[in-house]
């Protein structure tokens, strides 16, 4: 009888386990959980070295920190390097995460609208939001504060905050609680049992996340910049900052507004655009030694140098790329061994390759750009030093060819760094030529047999067909690019050579040597993540621009 008894429960919790786990919203629990699984080892992997790098470099940068732990200095690492723009920076980005939460919030709204789901949902989306962003600070604080040192500790420089128990429950009861809103949403808002409402948790998590971040920076740069001992200086260049960027922002405002004018009002329209820019160029320009007054001089010139090498390598190696990818997509004979020939470069070992140039662009007389200099001026040339030269390429490849009135030009990338721009085009031409040619491929020859039969020639098919077809390409590519030219390190640190003075000497570079050589972890990580917030900037903007210019067909 007993076991007759047992035979019965465990037939009945058989039963009722069957009943759970089937039905339309337990296939999507189960299918929702083993998507997790699977995402699992990415989602640890990228946590691990990607995300968690630039919240820790962000915890370091906040510390003295030379070779060991030392005391907490808030924002002087940043203010040392960037003066007192730092301040400006910091109010910046707590600007850019309210609008990025504001933007949500807007979002949330207009989903809720379309789904005819009550607004009381949102706010009340806003608990399990709120349980998830708190677990996940927790979480995070505790990993971050983990690698605290314990001599930092016990002279009362460090603590170790957040709690990964803590974290990790809040987390769970957020999703339960999550769960819970979004079957009451259902009941109150669903018009079937088969209608699919918008799960506002995740929304609200970054609403409440982000909000809470940005009050916490704005804050804290509010009490470091009034703790500042040239709080009255600090506020002046500060002004001076915002007005040049109020300039940029109206010559901005007024090209957007003539772009979409069909009369003579778009010529005025871009010359008055025009004019604001120059003026807030020329407003920097004159302002730029009061404004960065008290900063590191090394740190703007490096970003200086970065800037050049990267606008002298990205359009150059994009548009050879594009040239060469068209050329070998016609029907040339032995196009599959050019490919080959172009890409080499790119495979070979980046010293090797560098090595190479060394050897071209020796200062010696006899090395081959010497002898290709002395050929296309007639024999008028003296030897160049090429990447032991420090003074502007501008003037000394113009007095090599006779333009003595170039020799007071001191503007612009150094001969030693046009040299290793050269070498980034010729290493990565390749690469962006395969991936080009690959595009090609995709384009259908239908479109250009139909543009023919209208009588459209080559330049017309390149020019309306070709480049709108290949912008997806192009915009990735140009991304790639512009982030691997910013963080550009290998090749440089091989090429530079001490008789350059610094000038090839990028911000990768430049933070190398303050962080090994100066052992000054922290002032060299808050210039790291200066560069870091410059770099994600400029995607934000590139991923702007494409939506409105790149063509996917």
């Amino acid at each position: 009888m007993a076991s007759d008894a047992i035979a019965k429960t465990d037939d009945e919790s058989t039963r009722i386990q069957a009943q759970l786990l089937s039905g339309r919203r337990m296939r999507q629990l189960r299918e929702n959980f083993t998507a997790y699984l699977f995402l699992a080892p990415a989602i640890i992997l990228i946590f691990t070295f990607g995300i968690f790098p630039v919240f820790y470099a962000a915890y370091v940068s906040l510390y003295r920190w030379r070779i060991r732990q030392g005391e907490f200095q808030g924002l002087k690492n940043f203010v040392d390097a960037m003066g007192d723009i730092a301040y400006l920076l910091f109010f910046a980005v707590a600007l850019a995460l309210f609008a990025f939460v504001i933007i949500t919030a807007v979002r949330m709204f207009r989903s809720a609208k379309e789904k005819e789901v009550p607004f009381s949902f949102l706010f009340l989306s806003l608990i399990p939001g709120g349980l998830l962003a708190t677990g996940l600070a927790l979480f995070l604080l505790r990993c971050i504060t983990f690698f605290a040192m314990d001599i930092a500790i016990e002279r009362g420089d460090a603590r170790v905050l957040g709690s990964l128990g803590w974290g990790a429950l809040l987390m769970v009861l957020g999703l339960v609680v999550s769960t819970y809103v979004q079957r009451l949403q259902h009941r109150v808002a669903a018009r079937s049992a088969y209608t699919i409402l918008p799960n506002f948790t995740g929304s609200a998590m970054v609403v409440v996340l982000l909000s809470s971040i940005a009050i916490v920076i704005t804050r804290f740069t509010w009490v470091e910049l009034n703790a500042s001992e040239r709080y009255e200086a600090a506020i002046s260049r500060i002004g001076l900052v915002i007005a040049g960027l109020l300039l940029l922002a109206a010559a901005y405002a007024i090209w957007r507004w003539a772009m979409m004018q069909h009369s003579n009002l778009k010529t005025l329209g871009g010359i008055l655009a025009a004019a604001a820019l120059i003026g807030a160029g020329l407003f920097f320009a004159l302002n730029w030694s009061t404004m960065s007054a008290d900063a590191d001089a090394d740190f703007y010139n490096s970003l200086k140098i970065t800037v050049f090498f990267s606008a002298g390598t990205v359009p150059i190696q994009l548009a050879i790329a594009v040239f060469l990818a068209y050329l070998l997509f016609q029907d040339v004979r032995g196009k599959a061994l050019f490919r080959v020939i172009f890409f080499i470069p790119y495979m070979a070992p980046s010293v090797a390759a560098a090595g190479i140039f060394q050897v071209l662009f020796s200062a010696r007389a006899e090395s081959m750009a010497n002898r290709l200099l002395t050929f296309l001026s007639f024999g008028n040339a003296e030897p160049l030093s090429w990447l032991q030269e420090s003074k502007a390429a501008i003037s000394i490849l113009g007095q090599a060819f006779g333009l003595d009135s170039f020799a007071g030009i001191g503007f612009g990338p150094s001969l030693a760094l046009i040299v290793i721009i050269l070498y980034s085009i010729w290493v990565y031409v390749g690469y962006n030529t395969v991936i080009f040619l690959a595009g090609l491929g995709n384009i259908p020859g239908s479109l250009y047999e139909a543009a023919e039969i209208d009588g459209a020639g080559r330049w017309a098919l390149f020019r309306h067909i070709t480049l709108p077809l290949l912008s997806p390409i192009t915009f990735l590519l140009s991304v790639l690019a512009v982030i691997g030219t910013f963080k550009a390190f290998n090749s440089i640190w091989v090429l530079r050579d001490n008789a350059a003075l610094g000038t090839t000497d990028t911000a990768s570079i430049y933070f190398f040597e303050t962080f090994f050589r100066g052992s000054r972890f922290g002032y060299a990580t808050s210039m790291a993540m200066v560069l870091f917030i410059i770099i994600l900037t400029m995607t934000l903007i590139q991923n702007q621009v494409a939506e409105k210019r790149v063509h996917y067909g």
